[in-house]
């Protein structure tokens, strides 16, 4: 059995063959997005990125590794295969590296805001010729309202430098993802940190892993389990996820 560093390496040969874009190419599409006329944020929250943030960036590949693959050795407690989804995906680098690394993963899937970005990810899946990957055009959290990509993900990735925060707190994104995820999916942030207790369920730090980060000079990942304490609320912002139906005299429909 290959190690965790030589299936990394496999991916980032992948990696390499599947985009023909350079990396300062990819950031400065990214960076477009950033600071074109439509100001397009991965986010649609009240609050602007934080100052200084990164809207568009690249997570360094074997720091998502060992973030991921410690996830991973936490079992969901469900006999299915794994199902990978990276919010805020850019151009599809981690999504690829996912289905390439782990290839027991039942789907890894990707959702991002920028269509240039999203057809990089498009035109870079068609020539890696990777299957059980899929990649949603559209705004995150309207992704996540809607159920979708977040039905039935175990693992979720999100490199939050660009996403709206109190005091480092991603308050908005951990009520709605608390909301829209499975009971004990694990869910990995970079920077900056989950509320722990939302309305739908608690989210419980498991780790807790510092990393290289070339365009931030080092992160921080923190990786937790998703416990869901309300299932009325939570049915009733996104909709029973499929083969659950919703409690006798609850709505089906948010008020999104």
């Amino acid at each position: 059995m290959l190690t965790l560093s030589q299936r990394l390496q496999s991916a980032s040969n992948l990696l390499s063959s599947a985009y023909v874009d350079s990396y300062s190419d990819r950031m400065m599409v990214g960076r477009r997005a950033q600071l074109g006329e439509s100001m397009v944020w991965r986010s649609t929250l009240s609050a602007e990125p934080d100052n200084g943030h990164l809207t568009y960036g690249e997570f360094d590949l074997a720091f998502f590794g060992a973030l991921v693959d410690r996830a991973l050795a936490r079992p969901a407690g469900r006999r299915e295969p794994e199902t990978f989804v990276d919010v805020g995906s850019g151009c599809g680098r981690l999504v690829l590296a996912a289905s390439c690394v782990w290839p027991e993963l039942a789907r890894a899937a990707g959702v991002e805001t920028c269509a240039d970005l999203h057809m990089m990810a498009v035109r870079a899946q068609a020539r890696a010729s990777l299957p059980r990957c899929d990649f949603v055009h559209g705004d995150a959290l309207q992704a996540m309202r809607e159920g979708g990509p977040l039905d039935d993900a175990t693992v979720v990735f999100c490199y939050s430098s660009a996403w709206a925060s109190e005091g480092g707190a991603l308050t908005d994104f951990s009520e709605l993802v608390g909301c829209c995820c499975l009971p004990g999916c694990r869910v990995v942030v970079t920077d900056k940190w989950l509320e722990c207790d939302g309305s739908c369920g608690e989210f419980a730090l498991i780790d807790e892993v510092e990393g290289p980060n070339r365009e931030t000079g080092g992160s921080v990942g923190y990786i937790y389990e998703f416990e869901m304490k309300n299932k009325s609320l939570a049915f009733a912002i996104r909709g029973a996820p499929s083969g659950h139906r919703a409690p006798s005299g609850q709505s089906m429909h948010g008020n999104w």
